[in-house]
């Protein structure tokens, strides 16, 4: 009986020490379940992981543009076969090296604006036009385009090279055709000075010896109109080639000073006048009392003023009104010249300050244009980092505005 009690006593304790054991092994069973969650999102983690850098990799290296991987400091940590092949070196001798080695001497400058603009300012992409240098010491000219991304904690410059060497080239090329084209203008309008200055003198003594034929008769009046021709054509010519030397010369270093352009317009008034007298045409000025400043370089503004008004002048009717006006706009100097004349029709006003323009017409009077007074005018208002701009409308008038600092 004595055994039995003492079994008896013992088996609440053995039931107290198994629940024990099994909520240890629930707990137990239930961490190795996280565990396995865990393990298994971590395997799908470096499975995705391992997907996502084969496709980077299949990216970077088989694309057709050059692709370079560069540290913060420029050094550059992976290439593809096509950059190894723009700069003509191999791998080895690219890897490990900062970009800059590489960099024409002149642009250097342009890897240290990206660098800080990517690691310094965080600009998430940045792109630069610059000059790299072979290794046959050919140049290479390139668009680059570089994006920062995060990679075991680095951030690095995922960067795409363009050749951009033949647009480039061709870029060069059109600017020295269109320099040579300037500069054979230039000429040609200069060296036709003389011989136009010549036909001009001997008309003149032509039309003295004329003048000395009877009076009435119709030799004398056939060889007046014809000499009166003559004249005609020079003027026309000579103002082309006055143009074309303004043109010619806009290349040349120009002074701005401030001027007070109410006081300059009003020393003018007569002469700007004269061809609307001739014609006939009413030309009013209006401007304030005060000054009106603006800073520019004196002759070339005076040449705006008479091309403007000529042009008004020159498709105004007898009898018509050009009005010439002056004001302060804020900071700015706002300059208007207005007319009642023919007007422009819509489809010509887009290309009316355009060099040799189609939109040539001529005046009421029969009056002949160059094709390049407006475009004067536009080229001396870019000039001051001005504005203009036109309304018209058929038969109305037209009036031409121009902002100026």
């Amino acid at each position: 009986m004595d055994s039995q009690k003492k079994t008896d006593q013992k088996k609440p304790g053995k039931i107290s020490q198994l629940k024990g054991e099994n909520q240890d092994l629930k707990a137990e069973k239930k961490s190795a379940k996280v565990k396995i969650v865990k393990l298994e999102e971590e395997i799908d983690l470096k499975e995705r992981y391992a997907e996502s850098q084969t496709r980077f990799e299949t990216i970077f290296y088989q694309s057709k543009l050059g692709n370079k991987i560069i540290a913060p400091d420029l050094k550059i940590m992976q290439i593809n076969e096509v950059f190894r092949a723009m700069l003509g070196y191999r791998e080895k001798e690219i890897i490990g090296t900062t970009i800059t080695a590489f960099a024409h001497p002149d642009f250097i400058h342009h890897w240290h604006e990206l660098q800080e603009n990517l690691w310094t300012r965080q600009i998430p992409s940045f792109q630069i036009e610059t000059c790299l240098i072979k290794k046959d010491g050919a140049v290479l000219w390139c668009q680059v385009t570089s994006i920062i991304f995060r990679d075991n904690g680095i951030t690095l410059g995922y960067t795409i090279i363009e050749d951009i060497s033949e647009r480039k080239a061709l870029e060069a090329e059109l600017k020295k055709l269109h320099e040579d084209q300037e500069t054979m203008m230039h000429m040609v309008a200069h060296d036709l000075k003389s011989p136009l200055n010549n036909i001009q003198s001997l008309r003149g003594l032509l039309q003295k010896n004329v003048e000395k034929l009877v009076a009435g008769s119709e030799k004398k009046e056939q060889s007046l109109t014809l000499l009166q021709m003559i004249s005609d054509t020079c003027d026309k010519a000579q103002a082309i080639i006055r143009d074309l030397l303004f043109v010619g010369d806009f290349n040349s270093k120009t002074t701005f000073r401030k001027t007070d352009l109410t006081t300059l317009i009003e020393s003018q008034r007569s002469v700007l006048g004269l061809e609307a007298e001739k014609k006939g045409v009413i030309l009013r000025f209006h401007y304030p009392s005060t000054p009106v400043y603006a800073h520019l370089n004196k002759d070339k503004f005076l040449r705006l003023l008479e091309n403007l008004l000529s042009n008004a002048i020159k498709f105004t009717p007898g009898g018509g009104c050009v009005t010439l006006s002056l004001k302060n706009k804020g900071t700015k100097v706002l300059l208007q010249v207005s007319d009642t004349g023919i007007g422009i029709p819509a489809k010509l006003q887009s290309s009316i300050f355009d060099k040799f323009t189609m939109a040539n017409r001529k005046g009421t009077a029969g009056e002949t244009t160059t094709g390049l007074g407006l475009y004067i005018v536009k080229r001396i208002v870019e000039l001051y980092q001005g504005t203009i701009w036109v309304e018209s409308q058929e038969n109305q008038g037209t009036s031409f505005f121009i902002e100026l600092q």
